[in-house]
């Protein structure tokens, strides 16, 4: 009887047309992250010519690549089901700031308070034995050295 249920449950599945279309749409993104990552490749190589020859970044290319990376970074978050939003084309283009908007709210999330570290105890010092008369007869006869 369970492996009739498990049947009926995996046809139910294989047959909901939600899961075809999001496979549609993760094919889509795919092809366009791939182009992303082509013009990515791009910024990198115009940025990096832009501070060899002027000696300054390009503040118009700076502001692309980080929509870009925000942009790669939505994309895979869908394809991994980490999210339900479609990105660009199906969504909005990321702002150069999305990104790093996202980490510094994070970053600035109440964490829970840690208890202060109890004070370590230090082991006790340890008395310096006393001299042997030997020792001490040794150190005497020792000549003093002279400069």
């Amino acid at each position: 009887m369970s492996d009739e249920i498990v049947g009926e449950d995996l046809k139910e599945h294989v047959k909901d047309t939600s899961a075809w279309t999001r496979l549609l749409f993760m094919a889509l993104f795919a092809v366009l992250y791939w182009v992303a990552e082509a013009v990515i490749m791009i910024v990198v190589l115009f940025q990096f010519l832009c501070v060899l020859f002027t000696g300054n970044k390009n503040e118009k290319v700076l502001a692309l690549g980080a929509q870009l990376s925000t942009y790669a970074y939505q994309v895979f978050r869908y394809l991994t089901y980490n999210s339900e939003e479609k990105p660009f084309p199906l969504g909005d283009w990321p702002s150069d700031t999305a990104l790093g908007e996202q980490s510094a709210a994070k970053a600035t999330e109440k964490k829970p308070a840690r208890k202060p570290a109890a004070p370590r105890k230090r082991a006790p010092a340890k008395k310096a034995a006393p001299a042997t008369k030997s020792e001490s007869k040794a150190d005497e006869e020792k000549p003093a050295a002279s400069d």
